[in-house]
């Protein structure tokens, strides 16, 4: 670090537990290693990341995919760097900011419209930051009750990691029938996301259609074509892309045959999808992804665009420390972030609120125990999660900057919002304790044997009880 608190260099060393047997560990561990450097200008940076086999079962995918592991380290230690140089956690992320024409860890040059100042200080001015952090500072002195204030500043990449995409080779369908009804064909599954939802809204606003004239196949392997897995924030983005493409391929075929003029009405649709169909037999249209010219991934040297775009964020997190029962309480939570085109409001908010809860519970409750190769709290009774009452306000607002890359502008949502809360959660912590915490789940026993004052612990050895 310069005095000034500019990143000149850094190493970064990233070990995940992939439990007996290496299932999606080598692409966990890619995630999270292009994600360990943040949101930040690194001039000059190396990243040493392992897999390691341990006696316990295979770890599989979890929401964030290496991402929210990596993350938590890098902004405890932006808190951690702001305290040795001298400024706030604010100003710290404020001048260390990757910018448009920068580059990030992997050497690719943001292209993409990003103002993370502008978020931060929305995010500052939505949770009231300036004002609480000073007056958490007066209030703290008496009591056993601390009120702390943290934040976090993270981003996500949409789509699979580097050549990912390109592999999959993602093909996508429209099909209608004779009444006009649109009919959309992908492998993509619905399991509470919104899925179904966002990909009909994307095919009826391609044709000019209300959205009650479009259905979507089951993802019958029989019936559907191949656009990949239900993975990696990719839905909305690049198969959502597709499907815009396709439909706007049925809207071409019945213009190009002089079956629809360029304006239309729904009656005039179905017409013509009746006459086109009489005439030429089904009328169906396929998209296949194809990657965007100025996105290319090395896979031997591991540099290039790791992906089309990014989402950014800012989050902010205001807790109560008891230390009467040791517990942590989160009382406020701002989740800014802006992830292209919001296409659903309502969808868009309830992935990152439920995002945000799951998170918490990885920041404060959720802890996996390990006797002899197995888990000992494998039962609801003994394996804590918040519940409805543990979760604070989730306050939920966007930044919405396009993407060129994404349907109508949108971006991937999915798994941004498990990356920001534990570390915003935890650095509002110590800001409330004046302790460093490096390690979740903080569970009450933890901040126990690190307030105790006999234990004259400053630093709790750095770990995130998770799995890879």
């Amino acid at each position: 670090m310069s005095k000034d608190g500019k990143i000149l260099g850094g190493e970064i060393e990233f070990v995940i537990d992939g439990g007996a047997y290496a299932t999606l560990s080598s692409v966990v561990l890619s995630r999270g290693t292009i994600h360990a450097g943040g949101p930040y200008y690194w001039p000059s940076v190396r990243i040493r990341t392992k897999a390691v086999a341990t006696n316990t079962p295979p770890h599989g995918a979890f929401r964030g995919f290496g991402a929210p592991q990596s993350l938590f380290a890098m902004e405890r230690q932006m808190d951690r760097i702001a305290q040795v140089v001298g400024i706030s956690p604010v100003e710290i992320r404020r001048r260390n900011f990757l910018k448009p024409g920068q580059s990030t860890t992997t050497q690719q040059v943001i292209r993409e419209k990003m103002d993370l100042d502008r978020l931060l200080s929305r995010a500052l001015e939505l949770s009231d930051y300036a004002v609480k952090k000073k007056r958490f500072a007066v209030e703290n002195k008496p009591g056993p009750r601390k009120k702390g204030i943290g934040i976090a500043s993270f981003l996500h990449g949409a789509g699979f990691t580097g050549s990912g995409e390109r592999y999959l080779n993602s093909l996508v369908g429209v099909d209608i029938n004779a009444e006009g009804n649109v009919r959309v064909l992908v492998s993509s599954a619905e399991f509470g996301q919104g899925t179904n939802t966002v990909l009909c809204q994307i095919a009826a606003e391609a044709l000019g259609l209300p959205y009650e004239n479009v259905s979507i196949a089951q993802p019958d392997t029989t019936v559907v074509p191949n656009s990949g897995p239900t993975v990696a924030s990719r839905t909305a983005m690049i198969v959502g892309k597709l499907v815009q493409s396709a439909a706007k391929g049925i809207q071409e075929t019945l213009t190009r045959t002089k079956l629809l003029r360029d304006e239309y009405t729904s009656e005039e649709f179905r017409a013509a999808c009746k006459e086109y169909i009489a005439a030429h037999g089904a009328l169906k249209s396929y998209a296949r992804y194809e990657a965007p010219p100025d996105v290319f991934w090395d896979d031997e040297k591991y540099r290039g665009e790791a992906y089309a775009a990014f989402a950014w964020a800012v989050y902010v997190a205001e807790v109560t420390v008891d230390l009467t029962t040791y517990s942590v309480t989160v009382d406020d939570f701002v989740a800014l972030q802006e992830v292209g085109k919001v296409l659903h409001p309502v969808l868009a908010e309830g992935q990152v609120m439920g995002g945000v809860a799951q998170a918490i519970g990885f920041a404060l409750y959720e802890k996996v125990v390990w006797q002899n190769g197995r888990m000992s709290n494998n039962q609801m009774t003994n394996y804590i999660m918040p519940a409805s009452m543990d979760l604070p306000p989730i306050r939920v607002f966007f930044e919405e900057l396009g993407n060129v890359h994404g349907a109508h502008g949108a971006k991937g949502i999915g798994e941004l919002p498990m990356d920001g809360p534990a570390p915003a959660i935890i650095n509002a912590v110590e800001d409330a304790t004046g302790v460093r915490f490096s390690s979740i789940p903080l569970l009450p026993e933890d901040l126990f044997e690190a307030l105790r004052p006999e234990s004259g612990e400053q630093f709790v050895s750095a770990s995130v009880r998770g799995t890879a």
